[in-house]
């Protein structure tokens, strides 16, 4: 029997009785690799708008990952709002957790309008784009970090075992 892989969050990847992998993605995890991704794409000077095109496509995937984490740290059951009751003392990073998600939203937002955006893209123009990539991957590592703390002290269960 094979062992079945984890992804890049950590989350375990069982076999589904077919023997495939059933994987459930981190949403956090997927938007610091799509926007990895898009940071690193090659720029070649006579086909810009191809650059602009992956990147445009990478970041708008980003986004939707964004959204979807947004989305679930609101539920009931969450581990925010399950820190929140379970252990009021954590309440200053729970707060901050939240208000960084109102941050990502706007910034992916304005990334994804950038990259939108009418008009010549030049190298100077994908470099800015692709700091600004950089930038958000890892607040978004900082902000999924913290989360397992979060977590663990909540539950002294690894976010990957905790769902």
């Amino acid at each position: 029997m094979t062992s079945a892989p984890t992804s890049y969050s950590g989350t375990f990847a069982p076999l589904q009785a077919d023997g495939s992998v059933f994987t459930i993605r981190d949403p956090l995890a997927e938007a610091r690799d799509l926007l990895r991704h898009a940071a690193r794409l090659p720029f070649h000077a006579n086909q810009p708008q191809a650059w602009q095109s992956a990147f445009r496509q990478a970041v708008t995937e980003a986004r939707a990952a964004i959204r979807h984490h947004i989305w679930s740290a609101e539920l009931p059951d969450s581990p925010l709002n399950l820190a929140e009751t379970l252990e009021p003392r954590l309440m200053p990073r729970v707060d901050q957790q939240r208000e960084e998600h109102e941050a990502f939203s706007r910034k992916i937002d304005d990334l994804v309008a950038e990259a939108s955006a009418p008009g010549d893209i030049d190298i100077w123009k994908m470099i800015e784009l692709s700091e600004q990539a950089i930038l958000l991957e890892m607040a978004l590592a900082r902000h999924h970090n913290r989360l397992t703390q979060i977590v663990f002290e909540t539950t002294h269960r690894d976010l990957g075992e905790a769902g």
